[in-house]
């Protein structure tokens, strides 16, 4: 029995049952029974199986006759897994894995389905989905991308003439990059360390922001313990740039946790002004403590507080930072789980927003900056929230924007990143200037 494949079907069951895939994969990998680069299969094959289910069970529906709904969930999972490596994985031999899925069955009490499983697998070996007949384009979007009916009405609704791009894109991973924090030590500096200890990596459009290439834990990383980076996509991190922070500004960060762009804003900062951090629930705070602390950032304040909740006592403020709550689309490739989200809640979440939006704008002082952002590429989150708080407030304006990242996309100064046109997240940002 292989011990890496018994475990990625016990995540898969996991997740099936409502577990978060990352923290699963987590509880999957620590400790030492299994070597790095057993580790690396296992997360490879446990998220690639979850990211690929449409796609996985529309294969194997093909060479079952019943419903895989009336299949053993274990049954399932282990023809899932053996799938992916034998579709997605180069590396992986079709009767390697045929075999190690059937000697799987009696481990997880399922002796019977070893000629199901052997069967099935060996029917679904090498079986191209870009030949298959279906219904509608839709349903070719879902099954080919893996991706639940609710996010491809919105994609193919809002990006009618790249839709499949974008979605194939959403496959890749975006680039692991940090911003360094200048309280502590200068780029050239920290690029030198780097060079010293062999570390590759790329220089970014973005001041103190680098692509490390390299693989391996982001913690082992020289001057982690040190404080002298965090991990901030280049999407957060322009984010935050387009603010034009000053020195002394006093910001509000209203949905902070965990507190990627509250760094960034007390990096530029340098131990002047103020930020308050704003999350609704408590626990949350810690991450962002525990990383000021970490980075020697001073003038950081948690609080607890729902962004759409007007208080008096946080007006006045020269720069605001509204990392929405959102759809979470642009993420896909980091979340797999999304995926698969129904999508029922948009109505609530547009309405969450809009309040935020409205909330923060109270806040803000005269030639203040209000940088709205989201993690999603739904029109209606983004560009639409953005046109109705302007239409209601008069002396609000968009700033112009001039972004330097290759491949974002400037729609009258609202700055769209897509996953397919670069190495990053799908993002959305407006910055707002209130002129009176």
């Amino acid at each position: 029995m292989d011990l890496k494949r018994k475990l990625i079907v016990q995540g898969l069951l996991k997740v099936e049952n409502s577990g978060f895939s990352n923290l699963v994969l987590s509880s999957l990998i620590d400790g030492d029974d299994l070597s790095s680069i057993d580790k690396a299969f296992v997360s490879k094959v446990f998220y690639g199986t979850i990211e690929r289910k449409i796609t996985l069970n529309y294969i194997l529906q093909r060479f079952i006759s019943k419903p895989l709904k009336k299949l053993d969930k274990e049954v399932l999972a282990i023809m899932q897994s053996a799938l992916y490596q034998m579709l997605y994985m180069n590396s992986v031999p079709s009767h390697a894995a045929i075999n190690q899925a059937v000697s799987l069955c009696p481990v997880f009490k399922k002796t019977s389905a070893k000629g199901l499983v052997n069967a099935v697998l060996r029917k679904a070996d090498g079986f191209d989905i870009s030949v298959a007949d279906f219904a509608d384009e839709k349903e070719r979007i879902c099954v080919t991308y893996s991706i639940s009916g609710e996010i491809a009405d919105i994609i193919m609704k809002d990006w009618p003439d790249e839709y499949e791009v974008i979605l194939s894109g959403m496959f890749n991973a975006p680039a692991l990059n940090i911003n360094i924090n200048t309280t502590k030590i200068t780029p050239a500096d920290y690029r030198k360390l780097l060079d010293e200890q062999g570390v590759e990596y790329i220089t970014t459009p973005l001041d103190n922001c680098l692509e490390i290439t390299a693989s391996g834990a982001v913690t082992k990383l020289p001057g982690f313990t040190e404080g002298y980076f965090f991990v901030q996509g280049i999407t957060s991190r322009y984010a935050v740039q387009s603010a034009g922070i000053k020195q002394g500004d006093r910001v509000l960060d209203l949905c902070a946790a965990p507190g990627g762009k509250t760094f960034a804003a007390g990096i530029i900062l340098n131990g002047t002004g103020s930020i308050t951090s704003c999350d609704p629930n408590p626990s949350r705070h810690v991450l962002i403590q525990n990383g000021a602390q970490r980075l020697g950032l001073e003038n950081i304040t948690t609080l607890e507080n729902y962004g759409q909740v007007y208080r008096e006592e946080l007006c006045g403020r020269d720069v605001i930072i509204c990392d929405v709550p959102c759809s979470g689309i642009g993420i896909i490739p980091k979340k797999p789980d999304l995926r698969y989200k129904k999508m029922d809640d948009l109505e609530e979440l547009y309405t969450t927003q809009a309040a935020i939006l409205k909330t923060a704008g109270r806040y803000l002082k005269t030639n203040g900056r209000l940088v709205y952002s989201t993690c999603t590429i739904n029109k209606a989150e983004n560009q639409q929230q953005i046109e109705k708080f302007l239409a209601e407030n008069e002396n609000f304006r968009l700033v112009k924007q001039d972004c330097p990242v290759p491949g974002s996309i400037n729609d009258d100064n609202m700055v769209t990143f897509l996953p397919s046109r670069g190495n990053c997240d799908g993002f959305f940002i407006a910055v707002l200037e209130k002129v009176w």
